[in-house]
C-alpha cells in the first residue's frame, strides 16, 4: 500500500499527529517499536496521566522565558482548553486538581491512550507495532520513506514523534 504520511512513534504526539493527518485525508502508517502504543503515556502521573493544566497561555509561555516565543504559535492554535475539549468530546471527562493540574476523571492513563488510539484508527491510520524504524530515506534532498526492519516503506512525508 502507498502511504501519504508515516508517523514514527506511538506516544501521545504520534497518535495525535496520525489522527490529525488522517482527518485531513492522508493515508497514514504509524510505526511503533514497542508491543503497543502509549506505553510511556500509560505510566505517567502514577498511572493517572496529568494531561495539562488550566493556566492561561501567557502565564505558560512566561515559564519558558525566551524559548516561549518559539512555542507561542503552536499553543495559540491548540492549547489546554482545546485538549480538554478533544478528550471530553470523545467521552473522557476531565477534572482539575490542586495546582491547576488536569487529569482524566477516571484517574486512568490507559483511558487517555484508548481515546488517542481510537482517534488515529478512526481516521485512515494503520498502526503497526513491533516496528522499529532503522533509517529515514532521503533522495535528492526529499524524504522518500523509511526502513522498518528489512522493509522499505515509502511515503513523501514522515513525522518523527519519538
Amino acid at each position: 500500500m502507498e502511504w501519504d504520511v508515516i508517523v514514527i512513534g506511538g506516544g501521545a504526539s504520534g497518535l495525535m499527529a496520525a489522527g490529525r493527518a488522517g482527518e485531513l485525508g492522508k493515508r497514514v502508517l504509524l510505526l511503533e517499536k514497542m508491543g503497543r502504543v502509549g506505553v510511556k503515556l500509560s505510566l505517567t502521573g502514577k498511572g493517572r496521566c496529568n494531561l495539562t493544566n488550566s493556566g492561561d497561555l501567557q502565564t505558560f509561555i512566561k515559564h519558558y522565558r525566551h524559548n516561549g516565543k518559539f512555542l507561542y504559535n503552536a499553543f495559540a492554535k491548540f492549547f489546554n482548553d482545546d485538549l480538554i475539549s478533544f478528550f471530553e468530546s470523545r467521552g473522557l471527562p476531565m477534572v482539575e486538581e490542586r495546582g491547576r493540574r488536569i487529569f482524566p476523571a477516571s484517574n486512568r492513563a490507559q483511558e487517555v491512550v484508548r481515546v488517542l488510539r481510537e482517534y488515529a484508527l478512526s481516521h485512515r491510520t494503520r498502526i503497526q507495532i513491533h516496528s522499529p524504524v532503522e533509517e529515514i530515506l532521503v533522495s535528492q534532498g526529499k524524504i522518500r520513506g523509511v526502513i522498518c526492519g528489512t522493509e522499505e516503506v515509502l511515503a513523501p512525508q514522515v513525522i518523527l514523534a519519538t
